[in-house]
């Protein structure tokens, strides 16, 4: 009967790996397909890892410059910096977290405006303006349609 290979004390002959710097393809549950010490897959490795450190940095980048704006009371240039940082599509890192919290905090800051509006329609207007592009522009289209 196979035993699971991940839970093996080790590793290394649990696979018959027998020198550094070799890679092992295994599917979730350890499965082995393929194994091999190719220089190529390591310089990968490499890039993957600088790939994604720059990435984090620039996403980083826009998470800091939107708080900043949020902090200076400009909405749209934080939701600006935010959409930019959303486009590189980076997930799991704290730098995403702190993105989408933010975020969260924008959008619920602006649907409390929103509803402290009612049927304001200049505060509806700047408010559009402020949030286009959000779940908050689809509340104040909501907000100027039960005004009517």
């Amino acid at each position: 009967m196979p035993t699971n290979r991940l839970e093996a004390a080790d590793l290394w002959a649990a696979y018959g790996v027998k020198e550094a710097e070799t890679f092992v393809v295994a599917d979730k549950y350890g499965n082995p397909f393929h194994t091999a010490k190719e220089p190529v897959l390591n310089e990968k490795l490499g890039e993957v890892a600088s790939h994604f450190r720059g990435v984090r940095k620039q996403l980083r980048k826009e998470v800091d410059a939107a708080q900043a704006a949020k902090d200076k009371g400009d909405v749209a240039a934080a939701i600006e910096s935010l959409k930019k940082g959303f486009k590189l599509g980076l997930t799991g890192y704290s730098e995403a977290e702190s993105a989408a919290k933010l975020y969260n905090e924008i959008v619920e800051d602006g649907r409390k405006q929103v509803k402290a509006a009612g049927k304001d329609s200049a505060k509806l207007d700047e408010l559009a303006r402020k949030y286009a592009g959000t779940e908050v522009e689809k509340d104040v289209t909501a907000a100027r349609k039960a005004s009517n």
